[in-house]
């Protein structure tokens, strides 16, 4: 029990010095307000975080406004709908290469946008077909950022097939926004 009040007495001497008061009524009002602060404090930056989120929300899934078109004041007007079909002409492919990666086949090359649209993100995909056009394996790739004539690398694994087993490749754009 002495040594409980001996650890109260000497928390209530440090703690007067580190707050600078030498009654506890004052130290607890200092702490008080300092709980206050804390509080308002987490309060805002809760409210910077929903700021945070609604900007990056904005950032993500809104178009620049375009001045080749000012008629269009909705930035989301600018996203072509899923059922419309795409230009066959939009995209170019170069150097494509590919190869065996274990049991795998690894594809790499450029792709060209040649399209007068700039796109945050592009999807393509890839497939394989065999000697009687059947296809064997595909799979879907996204490329960030293509700008209007921008060339971009790209690499893509197709699972579970080798080279020697599919004689012809088909790369493709689906959608992009």
């Amino acid at each position: 029990m002495l040594k409980i009040f001996l650890l109260l007495v000497l928390f209530t001497l440090h703690s007067s010095l580190l707050f600078g008061a030498s009654e506890s009524s004052q130290i607890l009002d200092k702490l008080n307000s300092l709980e206050k602060t804390m509080s308002e404090l987490s309060f805002r930056i809760f409210a910077l975080e929903k700021r945070l989120i609604s900007f990056e929300e904005k950032i993500l899934f809104k178009e620049k406004y375009t001045t080749d078109n000012p008629l269009n004041t909705d930035p989301r007007s600018n996203i072509i709908p899923d059922h419309l079909d795409q230009p066959i002409d939009t995209f170019s492919f170069s150097n494509i290469t590919y190869r065996d990666d274990y049991n795998d086949t690894l594809f790499t090359g450029d792709v060209f946008n040649k399209s007068n649209r700039s796109y945050r993100y592009a999807l393509f995909k890839i497939s394989v077909t065999n000697d009687k056009g059947a296809v064997l394996s595909s799979n879907d790739f996204y490329i960030l950022n293509m700008d209007e004539g921008a060339q971009r690398s790209f690499e893509v694994k197709l699972h579970g097939i080798k080279t020697h087993e599919f004689t012809d490749y088909t790369l493709e754009f689906n959608k992009g926004s």
